[in-house]
């Protein structure tokens, strides 16, 4: 099993000491049986490939449990419902980015082991609770792919981000849904090929209700992967330059 340093000790989403260790598999058991990547790697960064199988972060059993609970076991069943043409509600678009910055909390982690990731909140109250007053700012970017090339045994499942500051921006492939969340001042980063779409605010009616229904905008994975990957490049620039630009 690979293990990055930064995972060692402590708990990666609470930072506490790990006195009951459990092993998670950074890609969830769902999203790699529906992807059939197995026997192959897929992109944690750009610039590293990963075997989903071998790649695990040390969660303690309570993380390893809500995790699962509350995030996992919906998005899967959220993937399915868009790959099916059923729509997103508001409430999915929301879990939809905080598992999103699950996947990319974890992937910065490993790519900067000696760093912190957050102080306050920890990883694990960022992806579990609400978002609060941030959400008016982020836009969700979804696009469906009509088929995977018959040339691959197995479906997309990679991250193209590559944030070095910033935590808002995530961007992948995964089986045949390309998803994002930006900061909505960026969507004109945005490929024509995803449909865009903006949170309500809490308390709005109708939350649950499947109103967001995402265009097929890439008739191949191939062409997918593609596209995201070069925007993706962009966009992760443009945030980390926003903020830095805030701090000065």
């Amino acid at each position: 099993m690979v293990i990055a340093r930064a995972f060692k000790y402590r708990c990666a989403a609470c930072g506490v000491g790990l006195r009951d260790r459990s092993k998670e598999h950074f890609w969830p058991e769902w999203l790699i049986s529906r992807t059939g990547t197995h026997k192959t790697s897929v992109r944690l960064t750009q610039a590293k490939r990963v075997n989903p199988r071998a790649f695990t972060v040390p969660l303690c059993a309570a993380c390893n449990r809500d995790f699962g609970r509350e995030l996992e076991g919906p998005v899967a069943g959220i993937f399915r419902d868009l790959e099916a043409g059923l729509g997103l509600s508001d409430s999915e678009a929301e879990l939809l980015i905080r598992w999103l910055w699950k996947l990319g909390g974890l992937a910065w982690m490993y790519g900067h082991p000696q760093a912190v990731y957050a102080t306050r909140p920890t990883l694990r109250n960022r992806v579990l609770r609400p978002i609060g007053d941030i959400r008016s700012q982020l836009t969700l970017a979804v696009s469906i792919i009509e088929t995977i090339d018959p040339k691959f045994n197995d479906a997309p499942m990679g991250l193209d981000s590559e944030n070095e500051e910033d935590t808002v921006f995530v961007a992948g492939v995964f089986s045949r849904t390309a998803l994002m969340v930006l900061l909505s001042g960026f969507e004109s980063g945005v490929p024509e090929q995803f449909s865009l779409y903006r949170l309500a605010p809490l308390g709005a009616l109708d939350r649950d209700a499947k109103l967001f229904h995402p265009r097929c905008g890439f008739q191949t994975c191939v062409e997918a992967v593609a596209t995201t990957r070069v925007a993706a490049l962009f966009l992760s620039h443009a945030h980390d330059l926003e903020l830095r630009q805030r701090a000065s």
